[in-house]
């Protein structure tokens, strides 16, 4: 049986954005208050795996409705669902579906943004991503009357570019210059009232740095980039 939705909402993930973010962006849409689980120490990892709730054994993990949701994009789609953000129409709920793969790929480059060697590499990763990806959103953006990319209302494809063209922004602030259907897009989703409040909030972290990097391979007791020093030290020696 499911837990009423007056259940504590809960995101277990490490100190920081990465691949929790946009799960975030979709609670806030929806005005669901949740708390933030941050793991920081392997044993928090290993007391979680121990509970059971990790049916991949990843994160992040999002406990919700009585369920633990586990897959960034099933919790997104979940939320979609829950918050009626998949548009009215087969067609609608597609390319929403279509925009939100793209969108995937586009925003993975922001999210390895903070485990390059240095930012010049970052930004330089960001440049050729958005020449791939941005001409083809603003396109899809302006065919489809300018306001919104997939409906002919807000859907979640609309939050989840918004907060990657967000993540780029923040790295390159002149990058949505001659797109300026997108950045009127990412400006029109971070005002709205449930994101806005989100971003303003203790919830919101910082863009992901160093420290967010180390805090990672922490927890999951892995190597650093090599460039970093001493790139071994929390690999665990057999």
């Amino acid at each position: 049986m499911n837990a009423t939705r007056d259940t504590p909402v809960r995101l277990h993930y490490f100190r920081g954005r990465g691949r929790a973010e946009t799960t975030r962006w979709m609670l806030a849409v929806n005005g669901i208050d949740f708390v933030t689980v941050a793991l920081a120490t392997p044993e928090e990892l290993a007391a979680l795996r121990a509970t059971g709730k990790l049916p991949f054994d990843q994160l992040p993990l999002l406990e919700i409705d009585g369920r633990n949701l586990s897959q960034s994009t099933a919790m997104i789609r979940y939320l979609a669902r829950r918050g009626d953000l998949y548009g009215d129409n087969d067609d609608e709920a597609l390319w929403s579906d279509m925009v939100a793969g793209a969108t995937a790929d586009f925003a993975e480059t922001a999210m390895q943004a903070a485990f390059q060697p240095t930012q010049a590499v970052a930004v330089a990763n960001l440049g050729r991503a958005f020449a791939k990806f941005g001409p083809r959103f603003e396109e899809r953006l302006i065919a489809n009357g300018g306001d919104t990319i997939a409906a002919r209302r807000l859907s979640f494809a609309d939050v989840v570019l918004a907060e990657a063209l967000t993540s780029y922004l923040e790295l390159q602030p002149d990058i949505l210059d001659q797109t300026p259907a997108l950045a009127a897009l990412q400006r029109r989703v971070v005002e709205h009232p449930g994101i806005a409040a989100y971003l303003a909030s203790p919830n919101r972290w910082p863009t992901p740095d160093a420290q967010y990097v180390i805090d990672v391979a922490r927890v999951l007791q892995r190597a650093l980039p090599p460039h970093m020093p001493d790139a071994e030290r929390f690999v665990v020696k057999s």
